[in-house]
């Protein structure tokens, strides 16, 4: 079955006064050009001199990751790119759907030729500098006011990223269907000559049924 797009869902869940919307502060460094979806893994990152490192960072990524989103929060301290060439390479051998950082990337024209979406705070061509730690794995993690826990599902194309709680994944889904479907409806009044004034009663119809939630 068809994935909605980031915008129809993030709709969706305004108009159910509900958040999970990831951009801002991620924008797409390498987008994925049709909506893909997969299972948050989280991991959480500090800014600090010592620590155990990246070790548990090559583990999990030496791991199957067949349907899941990565989710770095916390990087944004670290005074470098915590995500590039080298480990892309690896999470899209593992089988990675996509990768979130809260924080920054590096490689960018790597990162698009492996062709596995990225989304990243931003860009900076200078690596971590040994100031990366991982303070946890599979853990609930907060980006910018907005909690992920470990299986919530992650929604990302080119507008961005959003988060789906598991508990109201197909809810969702099924919504951001119906949505698409209403605003699909208009375009097509359109194309057959109708006004926008009176086209958009498609998309009116559905957003009506949806607030009623």
């Amino acid at each position: 079955m068809s994935i909605p797009s980031v915008s129809a869902i993030a709709d969706v869940l305004g108009l159910w006064g509900e958040d999970g919307w990831l951009t801002p502060p991620l924008h797409p460094v390498v987008g994925a050009s049709q909506p893909v979806i997969g299972r948050a893994l989280t991991v959480e990152l500090y800014a600090a001199a010592t620590g155990e490192g990246f070790g548990a960072m090559y583990d999990l990524l030496s791991s199957d990751l067949s349907e899941r989103v990565l989710v770095f929060a916390g990087a944004e301290s670290i005074p470098g790119a915590i995500w590039g060439e080298i480990l892309a390479t690896a999470a899209a051998g593992q089988d990675a759907v996509a990768t979130l950082v809260e924080g920054w990337v590096r490689d960018v024209s790597d990162l698009t030729d492996i062709g596995r979406p990225v989304y990243a705070s931003g860009v900076r061509p200078n690596g971590p500098g040994g100031m990366a730690q991982i303070r946890a794995i599979d853990c609930p993690v907060e980006i910018s006011g907005i909690t992920v826990n470990p299986d919530d599902h992650v929604v990302a194309d080119l507008s961005g990223c959003v988060r789906i709680r598991a508990e109201h994944l197909d809810e969702v889904l099924g919504a951001a269907r119906r949505y698409v479907a209403g605003e699909t409806a208009v375009l097509a009044a359109l194309a057959e000559g109708e006004p926008l004034s009176a086209a958009y009663r498609h998309k009116k119809s559905v957003v009506d049924e949806l607030r009623k939630k």
